[in-house]
């Protein structure tokens, strides 16, 4: 039970509360808040570079026929300003000489070995004209025997061979005759029996031998018509047939002799004319032993020092041009957003305030180098006006700028970005609203936005 006292101040705790729960809140602060707008944005890079000259010209010693060691003689040049034609160094090849007098003498062999390989084959080509001179000859004589034979030889050979026979025919028929004639005459007749035999007895034996060489002859006409006469004519045809087999396979092996000649001769030019070649490039390195500037301008040498060895192709002396200069250095991602080839920049050099110009990129090397987390893109831009002195090697800048119209645009300070999401807070229906969105470039005061807001949007911007 509350006493008198505790009561009375329980009241007046009371009351004083009520007083002041009647009293309204009091209404909260609006934030500061920023439009949305419509506009172009102008973006700007400036990057390093380093100034060079855009004409260069390597020196180097390029021996074309010449493998052997080459050493540095004498070194008769200086880094600096040089004219066309000055002798930056005298080079010595090991047993160069040798080889060279040795390979003038295998051009003048090689030469001579042609000549009477073509004298050769001269000869043998007026050789070849000879002997299908006979063949042709022989072949139209054995035409001409052939065309004969057969219009009047073999004729007159049968026609002969059937006389003969008839002859002895003939002869055998009227020393029959004869003999018969004699048998009757001397039959009858009163001569000696002496006498008698001795005429009878002759016609006899003569009608018997006859008789022998009529059979004989008969077997020898015979074998003369089935074999002898069939025989020649064959011997007379395959004549003509061999000739012109001859003459064909003649034409044909002189052919492949003047296609083999020719080929030898082809080949024996062909290594002459290597020879000739090597030895053009061997008096080519002879003269490339005296190394000469071949342009005016500033160089720098890297030749090594004397008796040392230079290596084929080795770059002896660079030589530029001072008057054609160039900037070179790299791009990174952001850059690559205003810088293309062929946008006007412009340059100056910090160590010289004073010295200034414009240039052109005339290249950007499309793949870049891993550079930190992001890439780095070399380029190449060529001065095209400058004032003041422009050192080569020295550092320079380039700054470009570029202009995007038709933004959406909104304060780069109202963005929060975090785990790859850009976000803003936007004042709607007097109330805050989390909203993501896609941005683009950005000056550090403006960021492009692609998505997510519109011109007119109120965003809310953080506490100062």
């Amino acid at each position: 039970m509350l006493t008198p006292c505790l009561a009375a101040s329980f009241v007046t705790l009371s009351c004083a509360w009520a007083v002041a729960t009647d009293d309204p809140p009091a209404a909260p602060q609006a934030p500061k808040l920023s439009a949305v707008e419509s506009g172009s944005l102008t973006l700007l890079t400036e990057r390093p570079g380093r100034i060079a000259s855009s004409v260069r010209t390597l020196v180097r010693f390029e021996p074309e026929a010449f493998g052997g060691t080459v050493t540095v003689e004498k070194v008769l040049a200086t880094p600096g300003p040089v004219k066309a034609g000055a002798v930056i160094a005298q080079l010595k090849g090991k047993d160069f000489d040798k080889a060279l007098s040795d390979l003038r003498t295998q051009v003048a062999e090689a030469a001579e070995r042609l000549g009477v390989q073509q004298d050769d084959a001269a000869l043998a080509r007026a050789n070849d004209a000879i002997a299908l001179e006979r063949a042709e000859r022989t072949q139209s004589l054995a035409e001409q025997r052939l065309k004969h034979s057969r219009e009047y030889f073999h004729p007159k050979a049968l026609d002969l061979a059937s006389v003969r026979m008839k002859d002895q025919a003939d002869n055998l028929k009227d020393q029959g005759d004869e003999l018969s004639q004699l048998e009757r005459m001397y039959g009858d007749a009163t001569l000696e029996s002496e006498t008698k035999d001795i005429v009878v007895g002759r016609a006899r034996r003569s009608m018997d031998r006859s008789q022998t060489y009529y059979r004989y002859g008969l077997k020898d006409h015979d074998l003369y018509v089935a074999f002898d006469y069939p025989n020649t004519v064959r011997e007379t045809d395959d004549n003509v047939r061999y000739s012109q087999i001859g003459l064909d396979q003649l034409r044909v092996r002189q052919r492949l002799v003047a296609i083999n000649a020719r080929l030898a001769n082809a080949g024996a030019e062909r290594a002459l004319e290597e020879l000739r070649l090597r030895l053009s490039r061997f008096e080519a390195d002879a003269k490339r032993m005296t190394v000469t500037a071949p342009v005016d301008g500033v160089m720098s040498l890297a030749v090594p020092d004397e008796g040392e060895t230079v290596g084929g192709r080795a770059v002896l002396a660079t030589i530029v041009d001072p008057s054609v200069l160039e900037v070179t250095g790299t791009l990174d991602v952001e850059a690559m957003r205003i810088v293309a080839p062929g946008n006007q920049v412009d340059v100056w050099i910090p160590a010289r305030p004073e010295s200034s110009g414009s240039a052109v990129i005339a290249e950007i090397t499309p793949l870049g180098n891993a550079d930190g987390t992001g890439a780095s893109y070399p380029f190449v831009a060529s001065i095209q006006n400058r004032s003041g002195e422009w050192p080569l090697g020295a550092e320079a800048r380039i700054v470009a700028r570029k202009a995007i119209s038709g933004c959406t645009l909104v304060d780069a300070k109202a963005i929060k970005s975090a785990n790859g999401r850009s976000t803003v807070s936007v004042w709607v229906d007097g109330k805050p609203q989390e909203r993501e969105i896609r941005v683009g470039a950005s000056d550090g005061k403006k960021t492009q936005v692609l998505s997510g807001l519109s011109p007119g949007d109120q965003v809310v911007m953080p506490d100062a």
